[in-house]
């Protein structure tokens, strides 16, 4: 098939990926999988498929309960298995470019696409552009990953074909344009994401010296943070976008990791939703230890109960097949051991950081993947890291590891083609 072909595989990927539609990217990634197909896998990209699948196996084991949900089950199957055909397609799609960097140039395209499309809305709808950070998330989004690994892209990889590309105005405008858009999205996982990519990209968190400097001084600079956010009192009632933002910075770790002085069993809804995410855990936790069910979870189809209706996504319920905390719901379909084995597979990607420099493309599918380790962890703790609709990390690891198995003349023959 056709080099445009592949192209558009990649961008109906992508944008099926952004819908956070999970079953049309699961369908999406399966035909695109196929359609690219290879006989040919690396070996280092086989063993990553193989570490999740056996998060896969695990979660299945319940499919012998007859208590089981089977709709919950294959829901639950789907989100497991969705990572594995992402990274298999991305992989498979970079083998099939000519010029391997196409592959991360459409990421690019696609994000200045959604930021302008984005910046765009805030033009139109400028007159209703409410005063509080809430209020502008709910209207104009609250994320978008492809604007996020498209700046991350641009950041870090400086032979990407649309930096070469003979409209310089139209490629800086773009870029304006994304990195304002990113930035009204007032995002923490987002900004979180591409600055500690970055410095994973570039080496910066590596165990060593460099790594220890970088190390001390984000310690000192967050602490100096931290401090003022303690000393600093935004309003709770009707703040501005700025107090607005950091007032939620400053909650961010007690919404995640912390149930505060809160009395679970009074359930305060105003106080509750603060630390909504820890709650969530908490109740994980709760249910697992009343099931003694530590080795393996609950497995695929199993729900949460919270303890009362709360209306999620319009809808009112009770039991929750997902959590926010990505640790937490491992633990729940999981267990122990998939938690085990989500560590074993975060520690692989992240041993690229010590692959001996090349100087070559290869060089930039380890640097891609020692970043999307921190990409993973970051979202892990909020937004359930590879198993949340949108994730565009997978994506990213299937390209690198097809990087990764490029030759050096392989270099050459693709280094100098345009793609703008």
């Amino acid at each position: 098939m056709g080099q445009w072909f592949y192209k558009i595989c990649l961008v109906v990927l992508i944008w099926s990926i952004q819908t956070a539609n999970i079953e049309l990217s699961f369908g999406i990634a399966a035909f695109v999988t196929l359609a690219s197909f290879r006989t040919k896998l690396s070996s280092q990209a086989l063993l990553l498929i193989i570490i999740l699948f056996f998060l896969v196996i695990i979660g299945s084991i319940s499919v012998f309960s007859p208590e089981n949900d089977y709709y919950f089950f294959l829901k639950d199957l789907i989100y497991f298995t969705r990572p594995i055909l992402v990274i298999l397609a991305g992989y498979f799609l970079t083998m099939r470019f000519k010029n391997k960097m196409s592959f991360l140039n459409i990421i690019v395209l696609m994000g200045f696409y959604f930021a302008f499309v984005h910046a765009l809305s805030f033009i139109i709808y400028f007159n209703i552009i409410p005063g509080h950070t809430s209020g502008i998330r709910n209207i104009f989004g609250r994320y978008n990953h492809v604007e996020t690994a498209a700046l991350l892209l641009i950041i870090c990889v400086k032979d990407l074909p649309v930096k070469r590309s003979r409209y310089k105005f139209f490629y800086q405008a773009f870029v304006a344009c994304l990195v304002l858009s990113f930035l009204l999205y007032m995002s923490r996982t987002m900004i979180m994401v591409v600055f500690v990519g970055s410095l994973a990209y570039y080496g910066y968190l590596k165990l060593n010296r460099k790594g220890t400097i970088a190390l001390v001084s984000f310690m000192i600079v967050g602490a100096g943070f931290a401090l003022f956010l303690q000393a600093y009192d935004p309003p709770t009632e009707n703040p501005g976008v700025v107090d607005g933002l950091l007032l939620k910075i400053k909650n961010s770790v007690n919404e995640s990791f912390s149930l505060g002085n809160i009395n679970v069993q009074d359930l305060d809804r105003r106080e509750l939703w603060k630390h909504w995410r820890a709650y969530e855990a908490f109740k994980v936790y709760q249910e697992i230890e009343a099931e003694k069910l530590w080795v393996t979870g609950q497995g695929f189809g199993s729900t949460v109960d919270i303890g009362f209706e709360a209306r999620l996504d319009g809808e009112l319920t009770q039991h929750l097949s997902l959590t926010h905390n990505g640790f937490a719901y491992l633990f729940l379909k999981t267990g122990v051991l998939g938690l085990l084995i989500y560590f074993v597979m975060i520690l692989y990607l992240y041993s690229f950081s010590y692959s001996p420099r090349r100087g070559t493309m290869a060089d930039i599918g380890n640097n891609l993947l020692v970043a999307t380790t921190f990409y993973i962890l970051i979202t892990s703790f909020v937004v359930t890291g590879i198993f949340k609709p949108y994730d565009m990390a997978t994506l990213l690891i299937g390209a690198a590891f097809a990087l990764k198995q490029l030759k050096p003349s392989e270099d050459s023959d693709t280094g100098d083609q345009r793609d703008t």
